[in-house]
């Protein structure tokens, strides 16, 4: 966590060093990360930096949860719009895709994978996040019609559908699919998803 000197600072400043940091975690996985390409981008003195956070470290965990935070808020105006996992999955398709083929999102999520793969304390702090974002927005879905109840089953089939746009997303950059090529593809395993392979006569 950043110290309290990091929150006194006016929000246009906050935000630079924020995406100064994100940046260079999204070039870099934390460990080849270094303080001063942040501080540089963010226009601070190396003494600022050690002002407002610990470590790098602590900058790294505080970026995180600001990417899960707002990962979290855009997830939930998607629950305002429908309680139904599949069309929740839809809906969000196009917003995921342009995170991933503009943002860089993707690369920044490997670098994660990567840190945290090594360190037990940060494998649980992820997980902790992951998990916490997953229940949050399947406790605004109706369920009632899907056959698993179990919380960690459930948790199971939201990885399984966002594997599987990932997927399509991935499949979709590399052949230059257009966004809505790109969403008929996903929308068609979806069905395949919600429906099983074998028609019941």
């Amino acid at each position: 966590m950043p110290k309290e000197t990091f929150f006194h600072l006016n929000e246009v400043k906050r935000n630079k060093i924020i995406e100064a940091a994100t940046k260079e975690f999204t070039t870099n996985p934390l460990r080849k990360s270094r303080v001063s390409n942040i501080i540089k981008v963010a226009g601070i003195p190396r003494g600022s930096f050690y002002q407002y956070f610990n470590d790098l470290d602590d900058l790294y965990f505080y970026v995180i949860n600001n990417v899960f935070n707002n990962v979290y808020k855009v997830g939930t105006t998607f629950c305002d719009i429908t309680n139904d996992i599949f069309e929740f999955a839809k809906i969000s398709f196009e917003y995921d895709y342009d995170r991933f083929a503009n943002d860089m999102r993707h690369r920044f999520m490997l670098n994660v994978f990567q840190s945290v793969s090594s360190n037990d304390e940060y494998i649980s702090a992820f997980n902790k996040m992951r998990k916490d974002y997953i229940m949050g927005i399947l406790n605004r879905m109706d369920l009632s019609g899907i056959r698993f109840e179990k919380e960690e089953d459930l948790i199971k089939m939201y990885r399984m559908i966002q594997e599987l746009k990932r997927n399509v997303i991935q499949r979709a950059v590399v052949e230059n699919l257009s966004i809505e090529d790109a969403s008929k593809e996903f929308e068609w395993f979806l069905k395949i998803v919600k429906y099983g392979l074998v028609e019941v006569k």
